[in-house]
């Protein structure tokens, strides 16, 4: 492997490393959350599948961490019998909470023992620059053909996932700067945090403070409500249950909500990427 430190590339520039990319004996396990959610598991095979085309040279293996199958177990062992000897993780998760740093590595240690493997595990998507890409190009699908409002009567609320990790909110404030701080039509927004679950604010919390009355500030009359999210799920569906609670609650606010990342080439191209500095690092 010719192994230069890989360069910000677009997903062109990206497929055309990969075709020449040879790595002897190396598999790749796509590492999903697991959902019954039937969407969001569609939705992770979908990412896989362009894991997978990306990757014409290297066996690639899709393994859920919880919920359904194919496990990690199952996906190392499938490498196994493809021949491989060791095995490059790819957790499709936004950011370093328990299960990046707890449960996966203690999954695939567990998979690659019984089978002779080693294993190296590539980091969270965190703040990759096809991510961030991808969730300013959502968020300008949410507003596009909205009216304007003048300076400082809109709020922008990110709502992430939650996690008991005490790094989540520096995580989740990292990733709006990275999305929003350039854009000069936000700049004026009022901007807040809040978790689904594990974590403060809630959102309950982060709407409350946003809508009180500041003085001098003029009053909020459009949120938009953008869930760091990759795939459609329960989490996805509490906060739409939110978003139903807060315009019944404040009729007089326009509430906007933001599409979550998806199956998008962006994704996938993201987690590659991240493979290939692991394996930059491990050469």
């Amino acid at each position: 492997m010719n192994c230069h430190e890989p360069q910000s590339h677009r997903s062109g520039k990206l497929w055309e490393i990969c075709e020449e990319l040879v790595v002897p004996e190396t598999g790749v396990v796509v590492v999903g959350h697991g959902t019954a959610n039937l969407v969001g598991a569609a939705e992770t095979k979908s990412v896989v599948a362009q894991v997978d085309a990306i990757l014409p040279n290297i066996p690639v293996e899709l393994g859920y961490l919880e919920v359904i199958e194919p496990s990690i177990e199952m996906a190392v062992e499938r490498l196994a019998a493809r021949g491989c000897k060791r095995v490059v993780a790819l957790p499709i998760l936004l950011f370093a909470a328990g299960h990046a740093k707890q449960d996966v590595p203690q999954a695939l240690q567990e998979a690659v023992a019984r089978h002779g493997l080693s294993v190296m595990q590539a980091d969270p998507l965190g703040l990759h620059e096809q991510i961030i890409s991808l969730a300013r190009h959502r968020f300008y699908e949410a507003i596009e053909g909205l009216d304007s409002i003048e300076g400082g009567s809109e709020a922008l609320l990110v709502i992430g996932r939650g996690s008991s990790d005490p790094t989540a909110s520096h995580q989740l404030w990292s990733f709006v700067r990275s999305t929003y701080s350039s854009l000069v039509s936000v700049a004026k927004h009022r901007f807040a945090i809040s978790f689904v679950a594990a974590a403060k604010p809630t959102v309950s919390e982060a709407v409350d403070q946003l809508m009180l009355g500041i003085k001098g500030r003029p009053p909020v009359k459009r949120v938009v409500l953008h869930p760091h999210l990759l795939f459609h799920g329960h989490v996805e569906k509490q906060v739409e249950k939110y978003l139903e609670k807060m315009r019944s609650q404040f009729p007089s606010v326009e509430w906007v909500k933001v599409s979550r990342l998806g199956a998008a080439p962006e994704v996938a191209d993201a987690l590659v990427d991240r493979g290939l500095r692991c394996l930059c690092r491990a050469n």
